[in-house]
């Protein structure tokens, strides 16, 4: 059986470099032989959770095609932008929402393996926000691997095919979609 990789950016940017990234470590993880789907959070169209509206209406839509995403797949790979040294509202707001009890399923997330990535054209490459989506995905019971990634100045870090241009920062990735592959366990 192939791992199933489920890959999410948290930027809502058309052109973000953080879906550039993203898609750069979903090549390597098919050139490793996995399976990955990639999900655009701004699709779901998801509300800002709100209890209220959770309590009226009951789960969104977009709400039960990413649980059910998540359950689909046996890992996550994430790239989240860094919005004031945290990730972003859109990232959290899906985890939020994806959180929420469904009769009959338990939660996604428990069990799962995840692998964090980071891009910025700033100098810091969002690193600041991936120990808070670590946090929150080890709260809900998402293994989490030690590596990651962060991309300094990624608007200058593309081909024109979307591979990374430097070759120290093509291996760091290899290597920590490696380690999330590693990681996973199929059975």
């Amino acid at each position: 059986m192939k791992t199933k990789v489920l890959a999410i950016s948290g930027s809502s940017r058309k052109d973000s470099v953080n879906k550039r990234l993203l898609e750069a470590a979903t090549a390597i993880a098919r050139t490793q032989g996995a399976e990955v789907n990639i999900l655009d959070l701004r699709e779901l169209a998801l509300p800002l959770y709100d209890g209220d509206l959770e309590a009226v209406s009951g789960l969104p839509e977009g709400c039960i095609r990413l649980k059910q995403a998540i359950r689909e797949h046996h890992a996550l790979l994430i790239a989240s932008p860094e919005y004031n040294g945290f990730f972003t509202p859109l990232l959290k707001n899906g985890i939020d929402w994806a959180t929420r009890p469904q009769e009959g399923f338990p939660s996604p997330f428990p069990g799962k393996v995840a692998a964090l990535l980071a891009a910025s054209p700033g100098a810091l490459g969002g690193i600041r926000g991936l120990p808070a989506v670590r946090i929150l995905l080890s709260g809900i019971g998402v293994l989490v691997t030690p590596g990651q990634m962060s991309l300094p100045l990624a608007q200058q870090s593309f081909d024109e095919k979307g591979a990374l241009i430097n070759g120290q920062q093509q291996k760091m990735l290899e290597g920590v979609v490696s380690e999330l592959l590693r990681t996973v366990r199929v059975d």
